[in-house]
């Protein structure tokens, strides 16, 4: 089983989902990472983050101008190449709109009648830009328990996103990332965890 995560900027993905690619690294499993924009420190700074994962793709788009349908095609040939089982994507009614590009065309790529279908599909939610939204519904009907080790890596990892740390209270910050393992894993009877919306499961 190989896993696939998909952020619309870098830091989405550790925001998101950094416990959950702790605890998937650390059984050994395999995991893709696509980062759909790129901002000017990215490929210069952030290199420490993507060499961590099985995989890493950052497409050549400037952050705040996604184009859908070349964005579609480029997540499409990668996914097609790598034929990964499990994807996560953005949550579609994020405030930010490149999140919600990014959806509307993970939408159409992971559609359930190709050759490659996809066995599983969660959204998940980026604190900073989904808890801003008019529309925040962000429902999760599937949680990921992780531990202190996984918490461990996702704030050390986030941190070496320099440029996109905050302070707290905001979200984007390491006591905000702590936090909110905390609010999740209370959800679910956990001490930590990291809750997504599964869209799709194909047994």
């Amino acid at each position: 089983m190989s896993t696939l995560f998909i952020a619309p900027h870098a830091d989405d993905e550790i925001l998101g989902c950094g416990g959950t690619i702790s605890k998937l690294k650390r059984d050994g499993k395999d995991v893709h990472l696509i980062v759909c924009s790129q901002r000017k420190q990215d490929l210069s700074t952030y290199h420490e983050v993507y060499d961590q994962f099985t995989s890493y793709n950052i497409l050549p788009f400037e952050d705040e101008k996604l184009d859908r349908y070349y964005l579609l095609k480029s997540i499409e040939t990668i996914y097609n190449e790598l034929k990964t089982d499990t994807i996560y994507i953005p949550n579609k009614d994020d405030f930010n709109l490149d999140h919600k590009e990014v959806y509307k065309a993970c939408e159409v790529v992971l559609r359930r009648y190709q050759e490659h279908q996809p066995k599983r599909v969660l959204m998940y939610e980026t604190p900073s830009s989904t808890t801003q939204s008019f529309n925040n519904n962000f429902k999760c009907n599937y949680y990921e328990e992780i531990d202190e080790i996984d918490l461990k890596y996702k704030v050390n990892n986030f941190k070496k996103y320099k440029n996109e740390i905050r302070e707290y209270q905001n979200p984007s910050s390491a006591e905000g990332i702590k936090n909110y393992a905390k609010f999740r894993g209370m959800e679910c009877n956990a001490i930590y965890a990291e809750g997504f919306n599964l869209i799709y499961q194909k047994s």
